[in-house]
């Protein structure tokens, strides 16, 4: 496959030899030798529909009206508190993984307080408030088809992306899922996270030994990862691999953001658009 042909308006890639070295790499290696690692909000959702922001899987709890006014309030007061520290790309890394932990902290202590519940869950995923990008389908389809493993690495709510995938049938068992999910009582209130928190900046943390999906990709050493964010290109760390081709959606602010994030993807998919270039690179191999 030639980098040209993935040359269009909304496909930036910055060192195209470098790209289709990994990229070629990849296809010699074959199908059996690769898995894909992927975020789930604004990565394989959509960031922006009819101009507005959409909302991840946690906010979708917030602007579902679920749950108090005052948790609303204190809601947003959290995201006007802690965003600003989320998207600064001059603080450390440590400095962000500090403020995003506060961060999630508070906001699952609100939950708790505010009697957060599995109906809230299920009724987001009845009403299928989850709008997934073009070409995410396929994307799902295609990897199933090939039998390459797909890992969703999420710090949004696990429960809500796993509900949604399953009632639109996109859960195939070449998947698993890595996030956030709700620990209930008896009583399906939630009393918390099943797992310590995971959040934009901490994925790498999260070690994927020891899981049953790790079985599925030990002997493969090459890997696709797809993200929209900087805290997702640690998505892979310490796994060991040959070759590690990263995919980036940047959605918003790309002037601000072109040059860190080129730093840091070999490719970038401009303008929140569609997953049609990562579906026929899978089609290829």
């Amino acid at each position: 496959m030639e980098v040209a042909k993935f040359i269009m308006k909304n496909i930036l890639i910055k060192d195209k030899k470098a790209f289709e070295q990994k990229l070629n790499n990849i296809k010699s290696g074959g199908r059996d030798n690769l898995h894909v690692i992927c975020d789930f909000d604004k990565t394989l959702t959509k960031a922006i529909v009819k101009g507005q922001r959409t909302h991840t899987s946690i906010a979708q709890i917030r602007e579902g009206g679920y749950l108090s006014e005052d948790y609303v309030k204190k809601s947003f007061a959290l995201y006007d508190k802690y965003h600003p520290f989320e998207v600064n790309n001059k603080l450390s890394d440590e400095e962000k993984d500090k403020k995003m932990m506060q961060w999630w902290s508070s906001h699952l202590k609100l939950l708790v307080e505010e009697g957060m519940n599995r109906g809230v869950v299920e009724d987001i995923i009845k009403k299928k408030r989850i709008l997934l990008r073009k070409g995410a389908e396929d994307f799902f389809k295609e990897l199933y088809k090939k039998n390459i493993p797909l890992l969703i690495f999420s710090a949004g709510v696990g429960d809500i992306i796993k509900g949604y995938l399953e009632s639109e049938g996109l859960l195939y068992n070449n998947m698993h899922i890595i996030s956030n999910f709700f620990n209930y009582d008896k009583k399906g209130i939630v009393r918390g996270y099943k797992s310590k928190i995971i959040h934009s900046f901490n994925k790498d943390e999260f070690a994927i030994k020891g899981i049953k999906y790790f079985d599925m990709i030990k002997e493969r050493k090459n890997t696709i990862l797809i993200g929209d964010s900087l805290g997702d290109i640690d998505m892979a760390k310490g796994l060991d691999h040959e070759v590690i081709l990263k995919i980036g959606f940047l959605n918003k602010d790309i002037k601000k953001n072109k040059n860190i994030y080129e730093r840091n993807y070999d490719a970038l998919i401009l303008n929140d658009g569609p997953m049609n270039f990562v579906v026929s690179m899978i089609k290829d191999i």
